[in-house]
């Protein structure tokens, strides 16, 4: 099944459904001889705020307006505003604050309290009711209006389990292995440390299944098993239809696609970002994490060494620290910036890997010790049960099931004409009565959404152009009206694919959509809106 995704664009609610094993590529033996689970297939469902192509939630102060005059870049502020800062959860020193001017620049500033400070890209609070920014470039009596974006909201631990969801349909894990592995008291072990006396017994792709039986990832290592065979070019248009020398999982820029989704609503990109985050003609270079492991041991913890008593530094969560300034990306391990999918701005993660190979994951891999805002992990996830059988054993009811009788096949229509796709369906034992809704995927099948109006057995289109690997599937839910629905309610058919005659696209088509975001997919004039 991999992930599937509808979007709401009413809402800004995408909601994913997986069963958490990796399509195409499959995963190892399990269990080994370091790790004692199997792989189970999981009923996966979440809905989350999608934020991509946003830096977060919004805010102002109460006056809205700043002033410049020469480098320094004031902000007023109220005696409420005053209040925010260094209380509690509030603005603390070390933060990052993300700065929209009115004059079309934005960067992020680092707080400094109220120690002074006249270095580019901090900020202090210089009197009870201005905040001065330092600007990289003087000005002469400016002014304009704003927009900022805080870390309030991203105070709270990385929890263990599923943080996001990779585009394979395969469960993100933070880089902690938790209490696995028997680790000393009071400490976690890195779960995917190159050097780490300890083995969780992952496959090729870097992949394990934890007690539950769910198989995730917790670094990039799976990108390798992505690439082999082209197996998510064949698999999806998003990253077939592109590619930067031979390698489909970046655009013809440089920059990584997207790999997959924070539950915090912000993407994951893969290792490459451009060099500059708000310039994308200044080339593009994989991403360093700002994380580095602390030089002495912390308190309570065995010698640094190389076996499990005394295992080297980096095997341990508790050895890492972030450095302000030590790489590219922020303590979330991602950064404000432009991309090819969001090029008015965005806040996204990265992967970050070794600065002398790229093959080799670097702390904290995908997601930081915190997320830029905070995660929604209210979902449900459950082993996938088999739909009963028989039924009425023992005087109880007939539990329905739902069936498609003639799934929706392929169309090939010329430019302004229409193609029709149609489903039959029935509920057994006893047939009743279903409903019907359409949805549409523009990027190959990852995301679809639901089509307005299409609530029908068959649905038919007037072709355009762009419309070229279209996919469409029916969604039925019944028996209507009764007190037991069928035990595989809603039941989504097969995918069928439009192909616009003459329109030059094919699997190689520019303008693949996604959901509604407005942001574009690469630099080939690719949108992410579906209309």
């Amino acid at each position: 099944m991999a992930a599937t995704a509808t979007f709401n664009d009413a809402t800004d609610i995408l909601t994913v459904e997986a069963d958490n094993l990796p399509t195409p590529v499959s995963y190892g033996t399990f269990p080994n001889s370091n790790n004692p689970h199997t792989v189970t297939a999981q009923d996966f469902d979440h809905a989350f705020i999608y934020r991509g192509g946003t830096f977060g939630i919004s805010r102002t102060f109460d006056v809205n307006t700043w002033a410049q005059d020469g480098f320094i870049r004031s902000i007023a502020l109220s005696l409420d505003d005053n209040g925010l800062f260094g209380v509690g959860n509030q603005i603390q020193v070390g933060d990052r604050l993300m700065f929209v001017f009115s004059d079309g620049i934005k960067k992020v500033f680092l707080y400094m309290g109220t120690q002074f400070t006249s270095i580019a890209g901090e900020c202090w609070l210089a009197t009870d009711d201005r905040l001065d920014l330092i600007m990289e470039d003087q000005e002469s009596l400016t002014s304009g209006t704003y927009s900022y974006y805080d870390q309030r909201n991203a105070r709270s631990s990385t929890p263990l389990g599923t943080i996001g969801i990779a585009a394979n349909g395969v469960a993100l894990f933070n880089p902690s292995a938790g209490t696995g592995g028997n680790p000393p008291s009071g400490f976690s072990w890195n779960a995917h440390y190159e050097y780490s006396p300890v083995d969780f017994g992952d496959d090729n792709c870097g992949g394990h299944p934890e007690q539950n039986g769910q198989y995730h990832y917790h670094d990039g290592h799976f990108l390798d098993c992505w690439r082999d065979g082209s197996s998510m070019a064949g698999y999806n248009d998003y990253y077939g239809a592109t590619q930067y020398n031979g390698d489909n999982l970046r655009h013809p820029d440089g920059h990584s696609k997207i790999i997959g989704y924070a539950f915090d609503g912000f993407p994951i990109y893969g290792p490459y970002g451009y060099d500059l985050p708000w310039d994308n003609l200044t080339g593009s270079r994989p991403m360093q994490s700002a994380y580095s492991t602390k030089a002495l041991e912390v308190a309570g913890r065995p010698d640094y060494g190389s076996t499990t008593n005394n295992p080297p530094a980096g095997s341990l969560m508790q050895d890492w620290e972030y450095i302000e300034g030590g790489g590219d990306l922020d303590y979330h391990n991602g950064r404000f910036c432009i991309t090819p999918e969001f090029q008015s701005g965005t806040y996204a993660y990265f992967l970050s890997v070794d600065s002398e190979d790229v093959d080799s994951p670097q702390f904290p891999y995908m997601v930081g010790l915190t997320t830029r805002e905070s995660i929604n992990t209210a979902f449900t996830l459950l082993p996938v049960q088999a739909p009963p059988s028989g039924g009425g054993e023992g005087g109880g009811p007939v539990v329905p099931t739902l069936q498609f009788i003639n799934q929706p096949q392929n169309a090939t229509a010329n430019v302004g004409e229409t193609a029709t796709f149609s489903v039959q369906a029935r509920v057994l034992p006893e047939d009743g009565p279903i409903a019907y809704q359409w949805y549409r995927s523009t990027d190959g099948g990852f995301a679809f959404a639901a089509i307005t109006g299409a609530t029908t057995n068959s649905y038919t289109i007037s072709t355009l152009a762009y419309m070229t690997g279209y996919r469409f599937r029916c969604r039925i839910i019944g028996p209507l009206g009764v007190s037991i629905q069928s035990s595989n309610s809603p039941l989504d058919s097969q995918a069928a694919v439009l192909t616009v005659a003459g329109s030059g696209g094919g699997s190689g088509s520019t303008s693949n959509r996604f959901d509604s975001t407005q942001g574009t997919l690469d630099s080939t004039a690719q949108t992410f809106d579906g209309t």
